[in-house]
């Protein structure tokens, strides 16, 4: 794909969607690889098995820089056929894959990034997304903007009530995962999960998740028909994903050197071999039948952001005191650690390791070596990225960015 640089300074997103016009998007392309929501899978992975991404050095494909997409929270984009979903400050942001144009911009108080989920009642897909008032289902095709007013964009939201007020940007909300027509979601400012109806946002069922000490869940991670959730500080839960029974229910005893007195979970991601849980000072592997510990890895860090990948056996994941952690997902061994100064997600793709959220660079690693194989830093500070057809696609201080190997 030949290089090309796209700049279309300080368009708004609302001023570019066509008055009156309906754009027909959100139906899935099967030769077009795909990124459908954050984390990529609803197990959490953050791994394509079939996507690329740049591998020895990169350059600029193109670059659309957006007032509606600069200084917001580190949400990710995700990939839907032709199109680029990514959430800005109070607004969704359609583009175009392979050029970068916006297709359309929807205003919303939305907190999260996206998830696709099949809609059977429609002909589009819907996105589910958290925000200020709950949980939302909106059109993938956009609906319509007619004289300032946006028609069919939202299709349903749960949860009615106004959750947490803020002056000036918003909070990140754990970001939904959609799976078989159904939508899994923690609800806002609360720490309870919930299973809604793709279609129609009906609430198929909602649990909480933790003892009431807890203070918040994560983005859920589902596999198996079955719903994991972690909670800070300290509770596992496993859902029934049709009913939400109660599978079991765990809370690990914290580090033998820790100097808390519970577990900081991160968000969960689960694999064949058991349930990857991070938290602030280490990684432990849960049993997916009880939650009973299988390893644990101990890191000493500081890890208050981030989640850990896993592809291909091994689990990356950063320790919050400035490296990146490769450790064998069978036995829990370390097989490399490489400096990385931010706690962050790390994405794999074709075996290498991309790490950019919060951060003033963005990285690629060799993951079967640790070594840095090329670096970015043309941008104040670069959000979690996603990995498509040999391109990587990033929020970043100005908008968004698409980076291609270097010819």
């Amino acid at each position: 794909m030949p290089s090309r640089r796209r700049l279309l300074a300080g368009v708004g997103a609302t001023a570019v969607a066509l008055t009156g016009t309906h754009v027909t998007l959100g139906a899935t392309n099967a030769d077009r690889l795909e990124w459908p929501m954050a984390r990529y899978d609803p197990a959490g992975t953050g791994h394509s098995p079939d996507a690329s991404g740049p591998r020895d050095d990169v350059e600029v494909a193109w670059q659309e820089t957006n007032s509606s997409m600069r200084m917001h929270r580190q949400t990710a984009p995700i990939l839907v056929g032709e199109t680029l979903y990514a959430v800005g400050h109070q607004s969704v942001v359609a583009f175009d894959r392979d050029i970068g144009e916006i297709r359309f911009g929807r205003d919303g108080h939305y907190w999260s990034s996206p998830a696709r989920a099949t809609a059977r009642a429609y002909r589009s897909d819907t996105l589910a997304v958290t925000g200020r008032e709950g949980i939302y289902g909106l059109s993938a095709s956009g609906g319509y903007e007619a004289l300032g007013w946006s028609i069919g964009t939202e299709r349903w939201h749960s949860h009615g009530q106004e959750g947490q007020r803020w002056s000036g940007f918003p909070p990140q909300g754990p970001s939904p995962v959609a799976t078989n027509e159904s939508v899994y979601a923690v609800v806002p400012d609360s720490d309870r999960v919930a299973a809604l109806d793709a279609s129609s946002g009906r609430i198929r069922w909602e649990q909480t998740v933790g003892k009431p000490r807890s203070t918040g869940s994560h983005r859920p991670a589902v596999r198996d028909e079955t719903v994991y959730v972690s909670s800070r500080p300290g509770d596992v839960v496993a859902f029934d994903a049709e009913t939400g029974d109660r599978h079991w229910s765990v809370t690990p005893e914290p580090h033998a050197k820790s100097a808390l007195n519970y577990r900081n979970f991160r968000p969960p991601t689960v694999t064949e071999a058991g349930l990857v849980v991070p938290d602030r000072e280490g990684v432990v592997l849960l049993d997916r039948t009880d939650g009973s510990v299988r390893w644990e890895y101990t890191h000493d860090g500081n890890a208050i952001d981030g989640s850990a990948a896993v592809a291909d056996g091994t689990v990356f994941v950063t320790d919050g005191r400035g490296s990146l952690h490769a450790i064998d997902l069978e036995h829990g061994e370390q097989e490399w650690t490489v400096d990385h100064s931010h706690g962050t997600d790390p994405v794999v793709a074709d075996g290498v390791v991309y790490l950019g959220n919060q951060a003033t660079e963005l990285v690629a690693i060799d993951a079967q070596t640790g070594n840095r194989r090329w670096t970015y830093e043309d941008a104040t500070y670069f959000r979690q990225p996603i990995v498509g057809d040999g391109v990587l696609y990033v929020v970043v201080d100005e908008g968004l960015l698409a980076l291609e190997e270097a010819t």
